[in-house]
């Protein structure tokens, strides 16, 4: 584990324990999966706060933690075998870039992170443990589900997925995915699976109008060509009196 590692060769003494937030025991896996995701720690093995139970350490694990269990000064000896263990190539974090931007990328090409499912308002309606779960329960699969989330586009005309939490206090309005309000959701989703890119309609004065399930609709309805109705939507400018959007408006 690279948080052992680290101990072992940074001394306990350069790590502090810090209480990030009190929660209670029924959003506790909840709180910890919105702290991964939003501050990517470093050394964490887990890439969500569900149960570790299964998780099987390697025997080089099991021996620094059994060295770094014993409490006491290392010897010369013990010391330059846990350097040579950490130096280079060994290292598992030789070569590689750290930044924020990095870290983004690697959890959205990663399908074991969690995915945060928002509503078109923005409202955090429900967490899953993965891109793969998602994509088998809403029929999708994981490669375009990738391409929302790093494109941050509205999926099926009304949610937005993600895998970094957009505030941090955003609590899910369902918290267990075994519930009748999930399988409601995912039916939802389902049901919307051939829109591709809802149109949102507003009056000149930006009171909302509706939500129309693609421009070809919308062209019915207002008696505007569809292409106009696309270069509109791109930057959701007045035409003839009605502003046209691919995503919900907040004024």
């Amino acid at each position: 584990m690279p948080i052992v590692k680290a101990l072992l060769k940074y001394d306990q003494t350069n790590f502090t324990v810090l209480i990030l937030e009190y929660a209670d025991s029924e959003s506790l896996t909840l709180r910890e999966t919105f702290y991964i995701t939003y501050l990517i720690p470093y050394y964490n093995v887990l890439k969500q706060g569900y149960s570790s139970v299964g998780y099987k350490h390697t025997e080089e694990t099991k021996k620094l933690l059994s060295e770094l269990a014993k409490n006491r000064v290392h010897s010369e000896k013990t010391q330059s075998l846990i350097a040579k263990a950490l130096t280079g190539e060994n290292n598992p974090f030789y070569n590689k870039s750290h930044s924020v931007e990095s870290k983004i990328r690697m959890i959205e090409a990663n399908s074991s992170h969690s995915v945060y499912i928002y509503n078109s308002f923005k409202e955090l309606l429900a967490i899953f443990p993965s891109v793969l779960t998602l994509a088998k329960l809403i029929k999708s699969n994981h490669p375009s589900l990738v391409n929302i989330i790093k494109e941050k586009v509205i999926f099926r005309g009304e949610w937005y997925l993600s895998n970094i939490p957009y505030n941090i206090n955003d609590m899910p309005i369902i918290s267990d995915l075994h519930s009748k309000e999930c399988k409601q959701l995912i039916l939802a989703i389902n049901n919307q699976s051939h829109i591709k890119k809802a149109v949102f309609v507003y009056d000149s004065e930006y009171n909302f109008i509706g939500k129309y399930e693609g421009v070809m609709q919308a062209e019915k309805t207002f008696k505007i060509s569809h292409t106009t109705i696309k270069n509109c939507a791109n930057i959701a400018r007045v035409y003839k009196g009605y502003i046209f959007s691919y995503e919900r408006l907040k004024y």
